[in-house]
């Protein structure tokens, strides 16, 4: 627990939620500003601190304020110690203020609000007093702005905005600048209904060489979609040095801000209708509309899996390898510069810190917690206390449970006695006169192949010596994990029904999955690699 800071706005109650103490934290390091980098020269961090001592801040509460040195020296040193835990503001028991505010008293105060917008809270407090709608005292500023940010009517809410000033923005390498942004489209195909559902795509793409380090289509905008998103771009293109994103609500989330700042990724905002920095990825998603989006509603796509393959296909095939407008170059080829090695992060800590939160009660009988219609098994001690539960809603394969902000277990799934009854078939639409994103899967899966180093015919001939369990602990070998049973499950289905393959194209495809993906990834993205190697390798010796 961080220990209380010296500015009285900073402690919050028991009864408030994590989201206001995660407040509090960003607003203190927004007061910090530039002061919080990591390496300064000497004097410079004392120089930065008086400026920043010097100048005037809204609170969260609205207020114009300034802080001093004093306070912006003990805010660097909690953040130096813990980062952006370490501004977390201590917790206090309730104190049980009673509320002075009536659904009358607020109504006349918005009112007053809205008649002149810069209006202070001070002034909307005298006026009450003078119209006798309340005794002189008993109001109280800190109480008012609160309501009326929750009704939509503080200053900072109706705040006018100036004139914008737009400027270039340029980089000198990849991953130093990220642009982060949600575009929907009708493309998934209902047959039911007859009718195409909305779906979500999540992308961030590279400044510099405008390559899409990861782009794919959800159900819905949330928390976990984006989590997802960055985590696999991430695993594939390394940690980047800062990520711009939008006003958002999904991006404003604390969950998000904490997971950037755990892997030092800075988080620059645009300010509201300000976008000159969003160009980029507007631009991508204006090319996404005109050259994918006819294809896919043509197509009839009614599987989320199918949409977003054809939409990998269109973006390494197409988008990747042509010029890019901008920069005259291809995404891919500009992001593979010569004297430029991406950061990778591990892919375990990826898994933890990219996860969502909820509260859970522990069962009093079975020790168990539900997520997602998934009972996991925690300690005993839990029964029926509530507690804090970290999970991944697109790899429930196990949880983080935490009690008081301290972590308890990683949980696992409970053993059910019966499997569960399997899923119904999705109908499948009719496809076009002409398989268009079909033929890109094909080409792409050949540039795969091509891509590879060249081996002699023989040495992709299977071999007895190479059964299943050979095949399976080379694949846990080179991923570098103990497979699940799942796992297993998909590998020898691969093996089994297009293989047997061979021990040297088994190699080559997981070594060119992993250099072109990374690690992490679920099993069927290598399984894939697998097929498409072993098939090239029997339409070869079938020539001869």
């Amino acid at each position: 627990m961080s220990r209380p800071s010296r500015v009285d706005h900073g402690l919050v109650d028991f009864d408030d939620k994590d989201d206001l103490r995660r407040a509090v934290a960003l607003f203190r390091l927004l007061v910090l500003g530039d002061a919080a980098e990591d390496e300064l020269p000497r004097g410079e961090r004392s120089r930065r601190i008086a400026l920043r001592a010097a100048e005037t801040f809204t609170t969260l509460t609205g207020e114009q304020r300034t802080f001093t040195e004093r306070t912006v020296w003990a805010y660097w040193s909690d953040y130096k110690r813990d980062r952006l835990a370490g501004l977390l503001p201590a917790l206090r028991p309730d104190k049980g203020v009673a509320k002075a505010i009536t659904p009358d008293l607020l109504a006349a105060a918005i009112a007053h609000r809205r008649e002149i917008p810069s209006r202070s809270t001070e002034t909307l407090i005298d006026i009450l007093e003078k119209q006798k709608l309340v005794q002189k005292g008993q109001l109280k500023r800190s109480t008012l702005d609160r309501h009326l940010d929750l009704a939509g009517a503080s200053r900072r809410r109706l705040k006018t905005l100036g004139d914008k000033r737009f400027i270039r923005m340029l980089f000198e390498r990849p991953n130093e600048f990220w642009l982060g942004d949600y575009h929907e489209a009708p493309i998934l195909f209902d047959p039911a209904a007859e009718r195409f559902k909305t779906v979500h795509l999540s992308a961030f793409i590279d400044h510099f060489s405008k390559l899409v380090t990861h782009g794919q289509w959800y159900r819905n905008e949330r928390i976990a979609t984006l989590e997802d998103c960055l985590k696999k771009a991430m695993l594939k293109r390394g940690v980047p040095d800062k990520i711009y994103v939008d006003l958002g609500a999904v991006y404003r989330s604390h969950d998000f801000a904490f997971a950037l700042d755990h892997f030092h990724i800075k988080h620059p905002r645009s300010k509201p209708y300000a976008k000159e920095a969003h160009g980029g990825i507007e631009r991508f998603n204006r090319t996404t509309v005109e050259q994918f989006e006819p294809e896919a509603r043509a197509a009839k796509i009614s599987d989320l899996d199918q949409l977003n393959r054809a939409y990998e296909a269109w973006l390494e095939q197409r988008y990747h390898l042509r010029p890019h407008e901008a920069t005259g170059q291809p995404p891919l080829d500009r992001f593979a510069a010569n004297d430029f090695t991406p950061k990778y992060p591990d892919p375990v800590d990826v898994q933890d810190v990219f996860r969502v939160r909820g509260k859970r009660k522990v069962h009093s009988k079975t020790s168990t917690v539900e997520v997602e219609g998934i009972f996991f098994v925690v300690e005993t001690f839990l029964r029926g206390r509530w507690v804090t539960v970290y999970f991944d809603p697109h790899r429930l394969e196990d949880v983080l449970i935490y009690l008081h902000g301290k972590r308890v277990q990683r949980a696992l799934p409970q053993q059910p006695n019966e499997h569960p009854l399997p899923r119904p078939e999705r109908p499948v639409a009719s496809p076009p006169s002409f398989d268009y994103l079909g033929a890109l899967r094909a080409e792409y899966d050949l540039r795969l192949v091509s891509e590879a180093r060249k081996l002699s015919l023989s040495e992709w001939t299977p071999s007895d010596d190479f059964s299943l369990p050979a095949f399976l602990d080379l694949c846990a070998s080179m991923l570098g994990k103990d497979l699940s049973p799942y796992e297993r499950d998909d590998l020898t289905r691969g093996f089994q029904t297009v293989g047997p393959f061979s021990e040297t194209t088994s190699r080559l495809a997981l070594e060119h999955g992993l250099r072109l993906r990374g690690r992490g990834l679920h099993v069927s993205v290598y399984t894939h690699y697998l097929k498409v190697f072993h098939l090239a390798a029997l339409k070869a010796l079938s020539n001869m």
